[in-house]
């Protein structure tokens, strides 16, 4: 598998407070990706790198876009509720932008919940499995290098 050291800024978010009306800004680590099925692939897009999730976590309305078989998981823990139903399946996985691609990761298993509007998390596994993450958070900005075992005598 190849894969390529990344440099990225952060996603700059704005919006206005539901409650005090008062304007935002927030940034978040956003990692520009693709998601592949058998039948389709996504236009570049981007998931939100978040190293307290467990693993890909995509919409049920990209699910379908994906054309994928979907089947019945154990229900998710999400933030702010106790548990939501969910649907599991398998895409292909590439990380990059701009021409600027890895070796397709295939296999990923994502989450899809039954309700709600989620972004594309991209979580620990794999992400996080494959590279050494490193968040600058001074600077608005993420480093991404391939992970590299350390040799053992």
């Amino acid at each position: 598998m190849s894969l390529l050291n990344f440099k990225f800024g952060y996603k700059t978010i704005e919006g206005t407070n539901r409650l005090t009306g008062e304007p935002f800004v927030r940034y978040y680590p956003f990692l520009p990706c693709k998601l592949q099925s058998g039948k389709k692939e996504t236009a570049p897009t981007e998931g939100l790198l978040d190293s307290g999730s467990d693993g890909v976590v995509i919409p049920m309305q990209l699910a379908h876009y994906l054309g994928l078989d979907l089947e019945e998981a154990s229900p998710m823990h999400v933030v702010g509720r106790a548990q939501i139903e969910r649907y599991s399946s398998k895409v292909t996985l590439v990380l990059g932008r701009g021409g600027r691609y890895c070796t397709p990761i295939h296999d990923v298993e994502v989450s899809v919940p039954a309700e709600g509007d989620t972004p594309i998390i991209l979580g620990r596994d794999p992400v996080f499995e494959l590279y050494t993450v490193k968040f600058i958070e001074a600077e608005k900005r993420f480093e991404m290098d391939p992970y590299v075992k350390p040799h053992t005598r």
